[in-house]
């Protein structure tokens, strides 16, 4: 059951690359399909979250809808995925380049 309470952990067991997915997102999904192409953004979907891969963006509660995002782009939407399955630290950098 989700609400608008739940917490999306990071780095997490079984929210790894073999259960998560990053993908293009779709403008929707009809019967599990996609239907009018892609957004041009990406989103990050974890069956151990509890998401369904077959339901697009505006059918999934808004706890996942966080999770999802959308990315703007393949690389904030890999760094997204990445913190979500733990292979980076979700602490953010401290200091400034010089």
């Amino acid at each position: 059951m989700h609400n608008d309470f739940m917490a999306i952990r990071h780095g997490v067991l079984g929210h790894d690359s073999d259960t998560a997915i990053l993908r293009a997102q779709p403008v929707r999904m009809i019967d599990g399909h996609v239907d009018g192409g892609y957004t041009g953004q990406y989103e990050v979907i974890c069956p151990a979250c509890g998401d369904d891969p077959n339901l697009s963006y505006h059918q999934v509660p808004r706890d996942l809808q966080r999770l999802r995002g959308p990315s703007e782009s393949l690389a904030s939407g890999l760094a997204a995925f990445e913190l979500h399955i733990g292979l980076v630290d979700a602490a953010p950098a401290t200091g400034a380049l010089t």
